[in-house]
């Protein structure tokens, strides 16, 4: 490629049409043939221009070797330009370098042939673009010149060896393939180890969901069982001022009956003594039955509770007023018997005799009374426990199935979004050819020549991206359809559990169903002609221990006289503890205090 530009013609061209051409020939002759001479001097003329990709040509330079060793260095001028110079019959190469960007090396060939003209200028151009080395599929580094450039004997100019041109490019392509297949092979790696990672943050997610529904289940129990001791220790204060206000009353009755029955006789002394004491035992066993019922009433729903402290209320006013009605006529018994006493010994012995008998028989009646509506409470309780476990059970199966909306709807979600990376990937390998495309047809209206080439390797990797994009589809179906598979296991594993917690918690209750069956024949404390019973329990106080799954049964069997009674301890694996009598509820403090014997 000859130059057109002479710098030595265009100055002659402006002297020549100057007006004072003819004084300034004599005057520049002598310059303008120096210059001439510098020009005549001969070599190849390096017009370039360096392109960063992403970044400018700041901090970039050209190296220039000559026969293998480095003669200077260029910084690039405005716009990216770098001029050089290079003489004839010589081996450069230009090394354009910046750094993060892969470097590229252009080979300069200046050899001629001898008959070649040296005084003449040749020159050549050309443009070169660094790419930088973070993008994944670019080579991250050149090991041989991109182009190179000899003279051309047949041109008589200097050109570029198309041969190599189209060997390196193939080498280029080859590589790129190569590393393309290394970032998709990269991805795939990349996304299984996304969905393994999802899989394992949803296992994550579910077991700090369990942790956390455990933690406030625990917190809950801890609660009630706060709440319940708290009640507790409030009842028991209350009780304790109750029975002290009593005990004062009856000392203070006890003081008066002692002062009205000092002048009676000693037959008489004894027998207020003895009637005081039975007294005394009939209100300490009320005394015991009434709490035991007043703490079962506690432990029912607030609003049964409410009902039935009001009943009870009630009866321990009505119970009040009969023992104080009673109290009323035994007190005036005794002072009619007092005054009688001398004029109808026998008579008052009689009476008294009978008024016992009667006594008697009302304390049995109320005592029947009283059995049968305890009988009728403990069975409207028994009613009451087991509509609140069928509530429990709703909630739970309720609870069951919110469960599985919720996992469906992640299914679906997690369905959606598989289908849309695929619909990405689709996009992104329909980018990328048309990209592809772009560039092929660029080549093609610059290298005419490797059109037939560029479209047979355009076809080849359609079909190798389309083959590629089928195989990333089938492994995402695999892969959604292994998913799937082991959700499904995992939703068949937490039902089956869940079954089993239900059929363990049913068998509990109807375990415990049966030992409070067993418990209640005992007929609470009254005597049982069952000999198995009584020689299994023949001595007055029998322990046993019982352990079951998840649960520990501590049973105290106490035989006074063939009177058995049973005391069961029921204590859970998660901490909470409940105590019965005979197969009713009652209070630790209750149980401490009979069992102690």
């Amino acid at each position: 490629m000859k130059s057109s530009y002479n710098p030595i013609f265009r100055l002659c061209n402006f002297c020549l049409q100057s007006a004072f051409a003819k004084s300034f020939i004599v005057l520049t002759f002598l310059f303008l043939s120096t210059l001439s001479i510098t020009f005549a001097q001969g070599g190849l003329q390096i017009y370039s221009r360096l392109r960063v990709q992403k970044g400018d040509t700041e901090n970039a330079q050209v190296i220039v070797l000559k026969n293998g060793s480095r003669i200077a260095s260029y910084q690039p001028g405005r716009g990216g330009k770098v001029d050089v110079k290079l003489e004839f019959d010589a081996d450069y190469t230009l090394s354009f370098e910046k750094k993060d960007y892969v470097t590229k090396k252009i080979n300069i060939n200046t050899r001629v042939p001898s008959d070649f003209p040296r005084n003449t200028q040749n020159i050549i151009d050309f443009e070169v673009e660094l790419e930088p080395q973070t993008d994944l599929s670019a080579i991250k580094s050149y090991d041989n010149p991109v182009a190179k450039i000899r003279f051309d004997a047949r041109l008589d100019d200097f050109d570029y060896d198309t041969d190599y041109t189209a060997s390196f490019q193939k080498q280029v392509r080859e590589e790129e393939k190569r590393l393309a297949e290394e970032v998709r092979q990269k991805e795939i790696q990349q996304e299984k180890q996304r969905i393994a990672e999802e899989a394992e943050k949803r296992r994550q997610e579910e077991e700090a969901r369990k942790k956390a529904a455990e933690e406030a289940r625990k917190a809950e129990l801890e609660r009630q069982k706060q709440e319940a001791e708290q009640r507790r220790l409030a009842e028991e204060a209350r009780r304790k001022a109750e029975e002290e206000a009593r005990q004062a009353e009856l000392e203070r009755q006890r003081k008066e009956a002692e002062a009205r029955a000092l002048a009676e006789a000693k037959a008489k002394e004894e027998e207020r003594k003895r009637q005081e004491e039975l007294k005394r035992q009939e209100e300490e066993k009320r005394r015991i039955a009434e709490e035991a019922r007043r703490k079962a009433e506690e432990e029912a729903r607030q609003a049964e509770q409410e009902r039935i402290r009001q009943e009870a209320e009630q009866r321990r006013l009505a119970e009040e007023a009969q023992r104080k009605a009673e109290e009323e006529a035994y007190q005036a018994e005794l002072d009619r018997l007092r005054k009688e006493a001398d004029a109808k010994a026998l008579a008052e012995a009689v009476a008294k005799e009978e008024e016992r008998k009667r006594l008697e028989e009302i304390k049995r009646q109320e005592d029947e009374k009283r059995r049968i509506a305890e009988e009728a409470r403990r069975k409207a309780e028994e009613e009451a426990r087991l509509v609140e476990q069928e509530r429990v059970r709703q909630e739970a199966e309720q609870r069951r199935l919110a469960e599985e909306e919720r996992r469906k709807a992640e299914e679906e979600a997690r369905q959606a979004e598989l289908e849309l990376q695929r619909k990405e990937a689709e996009a992104r390998a329909l980018t990328d050819a048309k990209l592809r495309e772009e560039e092929l047809k660029k080549a093609q209206e610059e290298r005419e020549r490797a059109a037939a080439q560029a479209k047979r390797i355009a076809e080849e990797e359609a079909r190798q991206k389309e083959e590629a994009r089928k195989l990333e589809e089938e492994r995402i179906r695999q892969e959604t359809e292994r998913i799937r598979k082991r959700e499904e296991e995992m939703r068949k594993q937490l039902l089956e559990e869940q079954r089993q917690r239900e059929e363990e918690l049913k068998q509990q209750a109807n375990l415990q169903k049966q030992r409070a069956m067993a418990e209640r024949s005992a007929n609470r404390g009254t005597p049982i002609p069952t000999e198995d019973l009584n020689e299994r329990y023949d001595s007055e106080r029998t322990v046993e221990k019982i352990q079951l799954h998840k649960i520990l049964l501590t049973r105290t069997v106490i035989n006074i006289d063939g009177v058995i009674t049973f005391y069961t301890r029921v204590e859970h694996d998660n901490g909470s503890i409940y105590h019965f009598k005979n197969g009713e509820f009652i209070t630790a403090w209750q149980y401490r205090e009979e069992t102690k014997r």
